[in-house]
């Protein structure tokens, strides 16, 4: 059996390393087909990198595989994993089909690198069942973690964004094109949520309804609370250049503020690592190295006799 499973994974190699050689002679091929009938261009393209290039095969992996990766959505909330893309922002054009699709190439690939490290003998059973289980839960966690950086993002960046709004706004300058003068001149989650709140006001919906889907599209604890100052301050007529120059200064103090506190808990986490995991190791070793010196010196120890071997 492990012979049978060597001689098919050498072919699968052997396979795969010989259709992409002649995809590269097609390809080298086509380019010097472009240049004799003169059509090739001579400008130089930004390198592609190796992990872009990766990224890309494998999304186009998941939309392929999404109508089989619907069939076996196990260990999986619906909802859940719904709310988590939303919150990323649909990386990748990734919608609920192609986030199942996702999980299956990974789980697949996983599995197929982890039977061959087994075959090859550099990992045993349950090594090659906790790749297998990475692999399947590896798109969960990774779609987690983008929610929340994008998430962080946009509170990062919005105080730069109401500043430049109060200023805006103080010139005399509407609060729909200011949005918009604003956000042509900015990258990022922030600048693709606004744009989209544009976009509902120009198709006729209210502001307080385009305020209040911004605000459940996200989970952006500064955005919520520049949207529900907004909110408020519309009402009761409140200066909204005012709204943003105090909101903007709030925010900042409170980020500050959360960056002292996790400065301040370093201290005790690093005192707690080295109490529990570095000092039993240091002494372990320094213990060992006595009981060496003790068996093969142990007239350097002023003891006479020993275990001398």
């Amino acid at each position: 059996m492990t012979t049978l499973l060597t001689v098919l994974a050498a072919a699968a190699f052997i396979s795969w390393t010989a259709s992409m050689y002649f995809w590269w002679r097609s390809k080298l091929h086509r380019i010097k087909l472009h240049k004799k009938l003169d059509i090739h261009q001579q400008s130089k393209k930004k390198p592609t990198r190796l992990k872009d290039d990766v990224k890309r095969r494998i999304i186009y992996l998941a939309h392929r595989f999404a109508p089989l990766g619907k069939r076996f959505p196990f260990f999986l909330n619906k909802n859940d994993v719904q709310r988590k893309l939303e919150l990323a922002g649909f990386p990748e054009n990734l919608d609920l089909d192609s986030f199942y699709g996702l999980r299956f190439v990974s789980f697949m690939g996983f599995s197929t690198g982890a039977v061959l490290l087994q075959t090859l003998g550099f990992i045993n059973g349950i090594f090659q069942l906790l790749i297998m289980v990475f692999g399947l839960f590896a798109p969960a966690v990774w779609i987690k973690m983008a929610a929340a950086a994008r998430q962080e993002r946009i509170g990062i960046d919005l105080p730069e964004f109401m500043d430049m709004m109060s200023v805006t706004l103080q010139a005399g300058i509407p609060l729909e094109p200011a949005i918009k003068q604003i956000i042509n001149g900015m990258e990022g989650p922030l600048s693709e949520e606004l744009h989209r709140f544009i976009q509902e006001l120009d198709m006729g919906v209210s502001r307080e309804e385009a305020f209040t889907r911004l605000m459940k599209r996200n989970n952006c604890p500064e955005l919520e609370m520049l949207v529900t100052a907004l909110l408020q301050g519309s009402k009761l007529g409140v200066p909204i250049a005012n709204t943003f120059r105090n909101l903007s200064e709030d925010i900042r103090n409170t980020r500050i503020n959360k960056m002292k506190e996790k400065a301040a808990k370093a201290g005790p986490k690093v005192t707690l690592i080295t109490t529990f995991f570095i000092l039993p190791g240091v002494l372990l070793l320094i213990i060992g190295l006595l009981i060496l010196n003790f068996i093969y010196n142990p007239e350097g120890m002023g003891v006479s006799g020993g275990f001398g071997l």
